[in-house]
């Protein structure tokens, strides 16, 4: 068993990974909107028209604007609801909600368009209502199917390139199985190798759909498996705080209450997490406090 030193980008993509997937995305879109816009302008001009610079990045603008704003709130449904849904209903669902997809898209996009025109001192006209819905439809549903896949690999490499977690096997038939008591080691494998963790050294926990990330120092490591069942496993100084979130006690270094009536939890490390009013009378009497 051995740990693995990543090369320092990596270090600083796994430690800052929704900051990169949102600069990936935004310089991705950014990306788009300059060439798609351009070539808006290149082929009004092949065809003897005249076009003002500004209206074809107008319309690329307010479409990948749109785009990104419903892309945390795809990913968030995704996670909370669909996750534990069988293959067959997801694929199901993912294909009804390009329809509101598309709807919500148009929408906002069109009222940017209009915002913008009217700041320019002009008027934008959307079209034949049916046709141009139709036709914003077929596009929709493409880029619903794209970013889809995008996240999903770009959380499998990242799921890679942290290792995952499993319980120690006694022997290679019992690798998936539960221990029966809470085990004082975990399992990492990464990148093809695989090394152990002790179980004391797990600083906190969160969920992330069918995952439970497993904190311990700058590292993180997803563990296929509920936070409910995960909850039950581990050893008593392991407390829920928060519907997503599992601490170890031992790393807890202050307790403030805040004006919502529930609780900033700060851990040595300085990470701030909260303790939700359903959890406190449960963690105040483990920590003698109530």
């Amino acid at each position: 068993m051995s740990t693995t030193m990543h090369h320092p980008h990596t270090q600083h993509f796994l430690k800052y990974q929704r900051l990169w997937a949102t600069g990936l995305l935004v310089g991705w879109f950014s990306i788009n909107i300059i060439v798609l816009a351009t070539t808006r302008i290149m082929e009004f001009k092949r065809a003897g028209e005249s076009i003002s610079a500004w209206e074809p990045f107008c319309w690329e603008a307010s479409s990948a604007i749109m785009i990104l704003l419903l892309i945390p709130l795809g990913i968030l449904i995704s996670d909370r609801w669909l996750d534990n849904l069988s293959l067959k209903t997801r694929l199901l669902f993912h294909a009804l909600a390009t329809v509101p997809f598309s709807l919500i898209h148009v929408a906002g996009m069109v009222g940017i368009r209009q915002g913008c025109y009217r700041f320019m001192g002009d008027r934008y006209e959307f079209g034949d209502l049916p046709v141009e819905l139709l036709y914003e439809y077929r596009k929709d549903a493409q880029t619903y199917l794209t970013i889809a896949l995008i996240i999903i690999g770009y959380r499998l490499i990242v799921r890679r390139l942290h290792g995952e977690a499993s319980y120690l096997a006694k022997d290679e038939e019992s690798e998936n199985a539960e221990p029966e008591s809470p085990p004082e080691r975990l399992l990492i494998k990464k990148l093809g190798r695989e090394f152990l963790i002790q179980t004391a050294d797990i600083e906190w926990i969160e969920a992330s759909g069918n995952y439970a990330n497993l904190h311990i120092k700058d590292s993180i490591y997803p563990m296929r498996i509920t936070m409910d069942k995960l909850e039950k496993l581990l050893p008593p100084n392991f407390t829920r705080i928060h519907r997503s979130t599992i601490i170890n006690l031992e790393q807890v270094q202050e307790i403030q209450p805040l004006d919502t009536g529930d609780y900033e939890v700060t851990l040595r490390n300085k990470k701030s997490l909260t303790l939700s009013r359903r959890y406190r009378e449960g963690f105040k009497t483990l920590l003698s406090l109530g």
